[in-house]
């Protein structure tokens, strides 16, 4: 079948967004950004899902269940939650351990000290939300369907999710997130249920950002 030209600006959306909005902000407002900046640059990745979103049911004529994301069907989705949790968790925590052995440290990265909890909540909702539709839903179904190979399809989606994370994780954190993507990447292969991959990303993120500092 062959590839709409809508279906190429999508790609460019789900490759390019985080890196070029966050480029941007660095750029202008440099490493450490205050609140305001924070939100206005999580609210312009979060609009550019809803581009994306438009993209997919005006653009191609496709429902949002081409990628994988269903408004039915959460009583399994909580159980899946669970079980991606415990895997991401223990792929990152692999991660940390292999990072060790090697001699690599994650990043000091101070790039939460001077927000507020609530800027910090929107920032892991946004990366729930932004990673898993582009990452995850938009890159892995439309580079299967192009390629013909779930393979090819999950490697040229991973490499980008975990080069996102090197910015103050450094090689560590490239690591961590390429092994934690991979956990992500075949619980969508094998339930294509996006809803439970954005969510158990977001608790993944929230629980030691959020909640452990509230405590």
């Amino acid at each position: 079948m062959k590839t709409k030209p809508i279906t190429w600006v999508g790609l460019l959306i789900s490759y390019l967004s985080i890196t070029v909005v966050n480029w941007i902000f660095k750029t202008y407002h440099g490493a450490l950004l205050n609140d305001t900046q924070v939100i206005a640059k999580e609210l312009i990745i979060l609009g550019l899902v809803g581009v994306l979103f438009l993209l997919i049911i005006k653009g191609e004529k496709l429902g949002l269940d081409s990628i994988g994301l269903y408004v039915t069907g959460w009583g399994k989705s909580i159980f899946l939650i669970f079980g991606i949790m415990v895997c991401t968790i223990a792929a990152a925590l692999l991660g940390v351990l292999i990072s060790q052995q090697i001699g690599w440290s994650f990043g000091e990265s101070k790039a939460f000290d001077a927000l507020s909890l609530w800027t910090i909540t929107l920032v892991t909702i946004r990366a729930g939300v932004a990673e898993e539709v582009f990452m995850r839903g938009y890159l892995l179904e439309r580079l299967t369907s192009i390629s013909g190979s779930k393979w090819m399809a999950g490697g040229l989606s991973l490499i980008p999710f975990a080069l996102l994370h090197y910015a103050g994780q450094g090689w560590a954190g490239v690591l961590v997130s390429f092994l934690a993507g991979l956990v992500l990447t075949l619980f969508y292969f094998w339930k294509r249920d996006l809803k439970a991959n954005i969510v158990a990303h977001f608790l993944v993120d929230f629980i030691p950002n959020v909640v452990v500092e509230w405590f």
